[in-house]
């Protein structure tokens, strides 16, 4: 899914859909996170090819989500979200990559062409998300868009870097569980709101703050 200008390329040859206009909605709130927000922020902006890693369920997604959301205004064609955590056939990221971005296949050529020709003016910041278990064809995929497309940044996310030549990782850090100050850290503060989502009145207080401090260590 993207967000984008509106604006139509025409490109000589390839017929390119309009893209969609909005990333997945969050499913609940983001809690904290600005400092890390801020620093990927300044990393798009510095290298052409970023990789978020880190085990599952530290926020990858959500934090890479939240970049483009926060960046997609600095892109004349937007920012364009591609996820493949259910694609298990390698053979289907490029073809994934390309309804995403609205690229029709053309009879007799083969799509990674198709989509890196549509790709080679845009100015793009594209995103592939969960890309672990599909590392040789993400990296090959990436490899290809980046030589071919001068204007195409790529945010990917997955467990292990793609290593691939210019990549930059990064590794997601824990949430912190207490402030500078012993105040409750973001872990707990995420915890908290959770919490009282699933039961109402739950509240963080002097009688159960050490348990809940101690159980989201042992999470982060």
């Amino acid at each position: 899914m993207c967000r984008c200008n509106p604006t139509r390329k025409v490109i000589p040859g390839i017929e390119v859909a309009e893209i969609r206009s909005d990333l997945p909605q969050e499913p609940n709130s983001f809690v904290g996170r600005e400092r890390e927000l801020d620093e990927l922020r300044k990393l798009v902006s510095a290298t052409r090819m970023l990789t978020l890693t880190g085990p599952g369920g530290i926020g990858k997604t959500r934090l890479a989500l939240r970049t483009l959301a926060t960046l997609a205004d600095e892109f004349s064609d937007g920012v364009c979200y591609v996820d493949l955590a259910d694609l298990t056939n390698p053979d289907l990221v490029v073809a994934r990559v390309a309804t995403a971005v609205g690229v029709a296949e053309e009879q007799g050529r083969p799509l990674t062409e198709t989509l890196a020709a549509a790709l080679r003016p845009r100015h793009l910041l594209l995103s592939l998300d969960n890309c672990e278990h599909l590392l040789d064809e993400c990296a090959r995929v990436c490899q290809l868009l980046l030589a071919s497309s001068p204007e195409l940044r790529l945010l990917a996310t997955s467990r292990e870097p793609l290593r691939i030549a210019g990549e930059a990782v990064w590794q997601v850090p824990p949430l912190t569980v207490a402030g500078s100050d012993r105040s409750p850290g973001e872990a707990v503060q995420l915890f908290s709101e959770r919490a009282m989502a699933a039961l109402p009145g739950f509240a963080v207080t002097p009688s159960n703050a050490d348990a809940v401090t101690e159980l989201c260590g042992s999470l982060c």
